[in-house]
Parts: C-alpha cells; structure tokens; sequence
C-alpha cells in the first residue's frame, strides 16, 4: 500500500481545507473559550472525513486559487442581484409577464462550476433553473428580458473564469 506524499496537492488540499473550515468555524462562532474551540476542531474534522469518505471534496481545484477571485465574483454576483431584482420588481409593477423555458450551455469544466452556474442563475430574482443536462441548463425566466440577459452569456464566461 501506497503512501500519501504530505506534499501531494490531495494532501495539501486537505490541509488547506481543514484551515479554511476552522477559520470560517471561528468567524461565525467568535468563541476562544477552549472547550468550544475543541468542539469546533472536532466538528471540522469530523465534516473533513465524511467529505474525504463521500469522495466529495474537490482535489483539482486548491481553494487558495479561488479566494483571490471569489470577493471580485461576489461582489459582480451582489451588482447582478440588485439589478436583476430591479427589473423583476418592474415586471411584478407593471404586470409585463413573459415567461420563458430557455435552454443555456453551461462551459464550466467541473461539476462545481456548473452548480455555481446554476445556482447563480437561481440567486438573480426572475430566473430558476429547472433541470441540468450534462452542458444544458433548462431555465424559467419570467420575462424576455431576463432570458436575453441570461442568454448574452455573461455570467457563463464569469463563472467559468472562476474556477479556471
């Protein structure tokens, strides 16, 4: 049986992903008593194995990489929320519905990236994707508008440069 090199990127994501979830840990905790702090080094290590055990942790993927784009998409994601709740907030007003099932091709390479897709199709009020097919995301908007929005493929080239 093989042994895991500690400088293998599975090992190093591991590591980098026990940091990560015990500084978020922390941060939404805010407690240095050390009984709490020990309940949250178990709790991290217990969701670490069952990731490990599930085979669902991402190993191609370092979150280091992503932690300098990601406040840069969050914040673009926030500006797309605002405006697209504006122009459903105007759809509901003014009674103007369309609704449309669209077909949009997702070019992210990984199933992460075609969640975060879908998921930021579903977060920007008026549009919800429906179902995933491979590369083709099947997609409710509620007007033309959105649809097109949607469809100029924005988001799509956004997402994909995020997990690049």
């Amino acid at each position: 049986m093989a042994k895991n090199n500690p400088d293998s990127p599975k090992t190093i994501s591991i590591i980098v992903y026990f940091f990560l979830l015990f500084a978020l840990w922390f941060v939404l905790s805010g407690y240095l008593k050390s009984l709490l702090l020990f309940f949250g080094l178990i709790s991290v290590v217990f969701v670490l194995w069952m990731s490990i055990r599930s085979k669902s942790l991402n190993y191609d993927v370092l979150p280091l990489k992503l932690l300098i784009k990601l406040p840069i998409y969050w914040i673009w994601l926030i500006k797309e929320i605002i405006k697209s709740g504006l122009t459903t907030t105007k759809i509901i007003w003014k009674g103007n519905y369309s609704p449309e099932l669209i077909k949009v091709k997702a070019s992210q390479k990984n199933n992460t990236g075609k969640a975060n897709y879908a998921n930021a199709i579903t977060l920007t009020p008026g549009t919800v994707t429906i179902e995933i097919d491979k590369n083709t995301f099947l997609v409710h908007a509620l007007s033309k508008e959105l649809s097109e929005d949607l469809q100029s493929g924005e988001m799509d080239k956004i997402i994909t440069g995020l997990h690049k």
